[in-house]
């Protein structure tokens, strides 16, 4: 798989992920705010050491291929999470 299509894939899983790392921490945050918040800062840490486990494993790039599939893959988890907080909004008490 060429790095070209990896950027495309980096992207569209990362941003499918910080869609659904916002709504399972908007759920957790409804029941107790601090339970979410703790919940997101393990699950995204444990995200992101995954991605770069396995893309250490099953890539050989070099550095600047790197920063533009890391540049990818935060865009994505970005674009992710702003346009889930545009459109969710939790209902905290």
């Amino acid at each position: 798989m060429s790095v070209t299509s990896w950027v495309a894939a980096v992207f569209v899983l990362n941003l499918t992920l910080g869609v659904l790392l916002l709504l399972g921490v908007f759920k957790f945050m409804e029941r107790r705010v601090s339970m979410g918040a703790v919940g997101g800062v393990i699950v995204g840490t444990g995200v992101i050491y995954a991605q770069a486990t396995l893309g250490e494993e099953m890539l050989q790039v070099t550095v600047g291929e790197m920063k533009i599939l890391v540049i990818a893959a935060s865009l994505g988890a970005v674009l992710g999470v702003v346009g889930t907080i545009l459109v969710v909004k939790p209902e905290l008490e």
